[in-house]
């Protein structure tokens, strides 16, 4: 396959052209990130289940969650190859009970998928092991409110750090009401600590979190105090020191969000309710992609093909594949078994999150555009280049040292437009009509 790329100069008369040829012209087409898993299997519609991704077998994991029925206690598989879905069944006598908004994390170095938290005929404070080899399980934390133990909760931030090999908690809704607390319990020791320091967020439960390896972080969206509420904030899972990443203008509020981290600095958050918990009027269906780097945040493309509005979905990102994957949950009307995924989503983050504050005053208008786009900046230094973008950070069209760009050559959909001086260089999205 070949690309064009588009280079252009000024003088006081005309504009020079130089096209290049190196791979097909595929790319000027838009191409949507989201598509609908064809899956088989009999799995049930359900929302604020629980996944894991195991990496070994390629297969999405999940674990309990509320169907029309009720609570339920099953665990099933999606093969990411087959798009399959199937029940697992366990050879123990002991299993935990039903429950909805608990969260499942996944133990590489034993190979089993952990379950803490979550509510149910009670709420629950119990932490199980499920073997992915033999489809066992094993308690690790009995259920009951002891002294030096969370107290039993539900909806609740929690993520596994590998390294220190601790399950990290924090807030959720208890016995006692709304929490925030942050807890650590070893699963090898199977000890929980207190981890509260003097700073942390708002209480609060029905949130979201991810966890970033790269950063030692936890990553805490959103959820419901007194209301929805739209901050975000990251634990340092060693020394439990929380930070304030909240941008100036963050996303509607919101509770029962999805929450993956994908690298970089990048958090993407799909979904959620924006109304009081029950009312699924208030059901979303936006994306959106905040930078920890640079404390914004932006909406990503999603075509008209995308999944519709719900809240309590599970999701999963897969690094080497460049995927996230949902399943499940709350919608406007019903509950849903739907799988989608959104494929190349850290190429669309590559292209959206950077925002340095080298250049002033940038506008691009008109916005919507259709044969011309023209920039205002002002610039350190003389001297810049443009670059348009597609939605895949792949470059279209390079430009230097000129204002007006003619964009009559791009196929109608969204793009970037970024202006750069040496290292330096501010985006700004447009859409091509």
């Amino acid at each position: 396959m070949k690309k064009k790329y588009f280079y252009a100069t000024t003088s006081t008369s005309k504009i020079y052209i130089l096209l290049l040829l190196i791979y097909t012209p595929f790319y000027f087409a838009f191409s949507q990130g989201w598509t609908q898993l064809a899956t088989t299997g009999a799995i049930t519609a359900r929302s604020n289940t629980s996944a894991i991704y195991d990496p070994v077998h390629n297969r999405m994991l999940l674990f309990g969650g509320h169907t029309s029925g009720g609570n339920v206690n099953d665990v099933w598989s999606l093969d990411l190859t087959s798009n399959v879905w199937s029940m697992i069944p366990t050879v123990s006598t002991q299993i935990p009970a039903p429950r909805f908004t608990h969260i499942c994390m996944f133990d590489s170095l034993n190979n089993r998928m952990l379950v803490w938290s979550g509510n149910g005929s009670v709420l629950y404070n119990d932490v199980w092991a499920f073997n992915l080899s033999d489809s066992t399980w094993h308690q690790l934390f009995p259920d009951g409110n002891v002294t030096g133990a969370p107290l039993k909760r539900y909806g609740v931030a929690a993520v596994f750090d590998p390294l220190n090999r601790n399950i990290i908690s924090f807030a959720g809704f208890t016995t006692s009401g709304r929490f925030d607390d942050t807890w650590s319990f070893s699963v090898d020791n199977q000890n929980w600590t207190d981890e509260t320091n003097l700073i942390f967020p708002l209480r609060r439960c029905l949130t979201s979190q991810s966890f970033a390896p790269d950063r030692r972080e936890m990553i805490v969206y959103g959820g419901q105090s007194t209301g929805n509420l739209n901050d975000l904030w990251t634990l340092n899972v060693d020394g439990f020191n929380w930070t304030n990443h909240t941008p100036a203008f963050p996303p509607a509020a919101r509770h029962f969000p999805s929450n993956v981290y994908c690298g970089n600095g990048h958090v993407v958050i799909f979904g959620g309710n924006s109304l009081n918990q029950g009312n699924t009027a208030g059901a979303l269906n936006d994306l959106w992609a905040f930078s920890l780097i640079s404390q914004t945040c932006d909406t990503i493309p999603q075509g008209s093909i995308k999944p519709s509005a719900r809240y309590g979905h599970t999701s999963i990102y897969i690094p080497s594949q460049d995927k996230m994957i949902i399943f499940g949950g709350q919608g406007v009307t019903s509950l849903n078994a739907e799988t989608w995924q959104y494929t190349g989503i850290s190429s669309v983050l590559s292209s959206t999150n950077e925002y340095p504050t080298n250049f002033n005053a940038f506008t691009c208008s008109p916005n919507p555009a259709h044969n011309f786009i023209s920039v205002s900046f002002i610039a350190p230094t003389s001297g810049y280049e443009i670059e348009i973008l597609n939605t895949f950070g792949e470059i279209i069209i390079k430009i230097k040292n000129q204002h007006r760009i003619d964009i009559s050559q791009l196929s109608n959909g969204i793009y970037f437009i970024k202006v750069k001086q040496g290292e330096r260089f501010y985006n700004k999205k447009f859409i091509k009509t």
